[in-house]
């Protein structure tokens, strides 16, 4: 979603437009996705509150498993930023619409390292990190 979110931000910059101009819009992808990828990062988030997560793999305190807890902290803050800063933009009408293409664009950036790091994980180092992720309970 957030790679489709991503993807449909200059459709939603010229809706904005038409819309400053008076114009009338239906239907805006980005959006919709913006709103489920908030509405979804919230219900993880009160899942991972309620049931935890599991343990990075590596040494408790190591430079590794740090690197891992900031990221997924850094991750959760945009997920929730994002969409946050386009609700301001469309449904509130706050000129902060560069604020949210920029940290749109960080977040894609955080979501690719995040993507790489598990095949890294799971093809280099070979410590089942997809699986154990993919797992339920």
């Amino acid at each position: 979603l957030i790679l489709f979110a991503w993807l449909s931000g200059e459709g939603a910059e010229d809706a904005m437009e038409l819309v400053e101009d008076g114009g009338v819009v239906g239907f805006v992808p980005h959006v919709a996705i913006g709103l489920a990828i908030l509405t979804l990062v919230v219900a993880r988030v009160l899942v991972r509150l309620s049931r935890g997560a599991p343990a990075a793999p590596g040494v408790p305190g190591s430079l590794s498993v740090k690197a891992a807890d900031w990221g997924h902290r850094l991750l959760y803050l945009l997920m929730i930023a994002v969409p946050l800063g386009g609700i301001s933009v469309w449904f509130l009408g706050l000129k902060v619409g560069g604020i949210h293409g920029l940290a749109a664009n960080i977040l894609m950036l955080v979501v690719l390292g995040h993507a790489l790091m598990a095949l890294f994980h799971q093809y280099v180092l070979k410590d089942g990190l997809l699986r154990r992720m993919m797992r339920a309970g």
